[in-house]
């Protein structure tokens, strides 16, 4: 029986990614030198898109960008992956960019410029007909309300990811889904979410539902750069959980591409393209 592809629209963030490659990270006041210097693209808003998209849903991204050299790039990324209809916003200026600094065990330090998401008004939003709105910490509070808002009014389902996390997260309405890291959760434990679930890194995720807990275990690999992992994850969750309906489903596929990224650097370039995503859709199949 064919899978019938969720309808997802994402409101977010698309950026250009600098990566600095180090031997460490850097301490305070100490200065480095980078082994090697790398562009990707980014930002969690594009990221949690492709990766829902890669998993089966059918994903629109709304998203500001600048006139610039990086806004040709993320066009070209969503047109690949079947999505130039998707809602990209042109604001003057530059795009987007973050600094990443990886060391070789995996560990990185990311540092976000935001200045077009956060110009992102809530009068430019216009959602279609979908199953679920994703957000995440980039836009400014008074438009993650207008969207949360336009999407209930809509009948549609709402999922957070409160990365990067903003104080005024505590104070949102409740939402149908939060996937967050354990810092995230504990600060959002007034938020009765229908359904948490918190990513554990390396050992895996919890998901948090009526009825026990379910723990799953990340599989062993050879980590190189977790930068982006959490958006695999959130992405690939998301599209499958809103397939099956069922969480503990989702999260072991979700585990599974999550854990593949960080074997590889980079950021959206690192990411399971989607015959890396069916195998792993056949491996939970089967186990």
């Amino acid at each position: 029986m064919a899978r019938t592809s969720p309808k997802v629209v994402v409101v977010g963030n698309a950026c250009l990614d600098v990566v600095y490659h180090l031997d460490s990270l850097p301490k305070p006041g100490e200065t480095l030198i980078a082994q090697k210097v790398e562009t990707d693209l980014g930002g969690k808003g594009l990221n949690q898109a492709i990766a829902a998209e890669r998993a089966g849903a059918d994903v629109q991204l709304i998203a500001v960008i600048g006139r610039d050299a990086a806004a040709e790039r993320i066009k070209v990324a969503l047109a690949s992956e079947s999505m130039a209809g998707s809602g990209l916003i042109v604001h003057e200026g530059a795009s987007d960019s973050s600094l990443l600094l990886i060391e070789p065990e995996g560990e990185n330090v990311i540092i976000s410029n935001t200045g077009q998401a956060l110009s992102l008004m809530p009068a430019e939003i216009t959602l279609s007909s979908a199953d679920l709105l994703l957000l995440q910490g980039n836009l400014s509070e008074e438009t993650t309300l207008h969207a949360m808002d336009m999407a209930r009014q809509a009948g549609m389902r709402v999922a957070l990811n409160p990365s990067p996390f903003q104080h005024w997260f505590r104070d949102l309405p409740q939402v149908d889904l939060i996937i967050a890291n354990q810092v995230e959760a504990d600060a959002l434990k007034e938020n009765a979410a229908r359904l948490k679930v918190v990513t554990l890194g390396d050992r895996g995720c919890l998901v948090k539902q009526s009825g026990a807990d379910i723990h799953i275990a990340a599989p062993k690999v050879r980590a190189m750069s977790a930068a982006g992992a959490g958006d695999v994850f959130a992405g690939t969750f998301i599209a499958e959980w809103l397939t099956t309906g069922d969480a503990g489903k989702a999260a072991r596929l979700a585990v599974l591409a999550a854990s593949d990224k960080t074997t590889r650097h980079g950021t959206l370039s690192a990411f399971p393209d989607r015959s890396a995503i069916a195998g792993f859709r056949r491996h939970v199949a089967s186990s």
